[in-house]
């Protein structure tokens, strides 16, 4: 690696970036949801919109490392199964979208999404209909083409899996895992579709320092608000990155 190859980094951007990914940390530190929600939609404004999404996938890759044995000895693999393999369809598709269409109305389209879901989730409606082979297969193709586009898969899989009849443990490992592979396979797409230069490999792993505090500061300032304070500020402030995507 050459000086000029690190000094290409060091620019406004990257101390833009850097912000976003604090933001997104501390989102997410706080509510415990919305932090690829946060940032893809900013992240687009500064490099792009590909470019964001890889950077967004390959960081929960990377940094949910830890927790997936855990998500694996607990998921219910009759259902998460399905979900996941249609996942692997959805994904793709959603990604060859992503890099054929114009990036101006693709990064309205993820400002919209991230709106739609922040006021599903205000509202408190969760999925309460069937739950079988049919609705897995749905949900996984649904949430990974909306992955593959620009991240937001995860909101679709919380949606269905949380207010399941089940422990909260299995709960909780179905949506993390599936959410896993969602990122995965979002940053994975990009990659082969060689969207993913050496540049923003570099970008993300930077970004990961400011993220990483910002986690730890959202936790921190979640000790000192009730719930229902900080879910609908969270929630708010999710409607407004989206709205700002919609005029910016």
């Amino acid at each position: 690696m050459t000086p000029d190859f690190f000094a290409d980094l060091l620019t406004v951007e990257l101390a833009l970036a850097s912000g976003i990914a604090v933001l997104g940390g501390l989102i997410y530190g706080f509510g415990g949801f919305g932090g690829g929600l946060t940032m893809v939609p900013l992240l687009a404004l500064v490099y792009g919109l590909p470019a964001a999404v890889a950077i967004v996938g390959m960081s929960v890759t990377i940094g949910a490392t830890q927790l997936v044995p855990n998500g694996l000895r607990n998921a219910d693999w009759r259902s998460v199964g399905l979900t996941i393999a249609a996942a692997f369809i959805g994904a793709p598709t959603g990604t060859y979208l992503l890099l054929s269409s114009d990036p101006e109305i693709a990064r309205r389209i993820i400002g919209a999404l991230v709106i739609v879901f922040a006021l599903i989730m205000m509202s408190g409606w969760t999925y309460s209909g069937p739950r079988n082979r049919l609705t897995h297969v749905l949900v996984g193709g649904v949430s990974g083409l909306i992955s593959g586009f620009g991240s937001g898969g995860g909101g679709v899989v919380s949606l269905y899996f949380v207010s399941w009849l089940d422990d909260a443990v299995r709960t909780r490992a179905n949506i993390f895992t599936t959410s896993y592979v969602l990122a995965t396979l979002m940053a994975g797409g990009l990659i082969v579709a060689g969207a993913v230069s050496i540049s923003t490999f570099f970008l993300m792993l930077f970004l990961l320092i400011p993220y990483s505090a910002g986690v730890r500061a959202g936790a921190l300032l979640f000790r000192r608000a009730s719930d229902a304070q900080y879910r609908r500020f969270v929630l708010w402030l999710l409607v407004g990155i989206g709205a700002s995507t919609l005029v910016i």
